[in-house]
């Protein structure tokens, strides 16, 4: 029978150590063709581990996968995590690769570390994209969103219909308002579709509780990442670039890697 994962980071993403118990612990080859794809940009060398929970962010809904460690209770990091991914059965694979002698048995404590650069600044990122969000919302609600993407160096949110560069300005005011407003990220779950009629996305097939993310009670938007608390902790949003493509257009954006 499969285990899935407990995803502890859809509760308490301020966490950044976990101890749990592993579940598997096996070469990527002996893994499905399913499983196996989720892992193409890794090496088929490496490793792979499932434990009953995780603090690691596995890739997805626009947002990269988080990078850690694993170690027994009470030792160095002996394991190195370079990719996490979800299975649609809810399983959640840490990929990477361990320190010589290392092993893993089903059943033994470990200790998972985040890699907090890495988290804080996806979860930036990701807080990032509600915002311009919700500008595009505040300055054009007839805009409709069609797609969101949080990775370092591609971050956009696209959206049918024609926007140019004089419109630039006026988002980067009120995405600017929004950040300097130090308005709460807040989290919630709504238990079934009929909850979902004024969240943006809606429509889709979910099963099971949907989590929520609203930029003070502003706006809501299903979402299953990261984020900070507050949209101050983003820090300075620059609105790159708008471009079109086929009567959809991107709003390009970047916030520091640091702040």
């Amino acid at each position: 029978m499969v285990q899935p994962t407990e995803a502890v980071y859809l509760k308490d993403a301020s966490l950044r150590t976990l101890k749990t118990e592993i579940i598997s612990y096996q070469p990527i080859s002996s893994l499905s063709e399913e499983e196996k794809f989720l892992a193409k940009n890794v090496s088929p060398e490496d490793l792979a581990i499932t434990m009953c929970q995780t603090i690691l962010y596995p890739q997805g809904g626009g947002q990269p996968s988080d990078t850690g460690s694993i170690a027994p209770a009470d030792e160095a990091p002996t394991f190195t995590v370079s990719l996490v991914r979800k299975t649609q059965d809810g399983r959640i694979y840490h990929f990477g690769k361990p320190s010589t002698g290392s092993i893993f048995t089903a059943g033994q404590s470990v200790i998972q570390k985040v890699d907090d650069v890495k988290r804080d600044y996806h979860s930036r990122l990701h807080t990032g994209g509600h915002i311009v969000g919700l500008a595009m919302q505040l300055l054009m609600p007839e805009m409709k969103k069609v797609k969101a993407n949080h990775f370092p160096g591609e971050a956009c949110m696209e959206y049918e219909g024609l926007l140019y560069n004089e419109h630039k300005p006026q988002i980067q005011a009120k995405v600017d308002e929004l950040v300097e407003q130090d308005l709460p990220i807040l989290l919630s779950w709504v238990e079934d579709a009929s909850d979902l009629e004024d969240v943006e996305g809606r429509g889709k097939e979910r099963d099971g509780p949907v989590r929520v993310a609203s930029i003070g009670g502003l706006d809501k938007n299903p979402c299953g990442g990261t984020h900070v608390s507050r949209t101050s902790l983003v820090g300075t949003i620059t609105i790159r670039k708008i471009s079109r493509n086929k009567g959809v257009s991107r709003v390009s954006y970047e916030v520091s890697p640091k702040i």
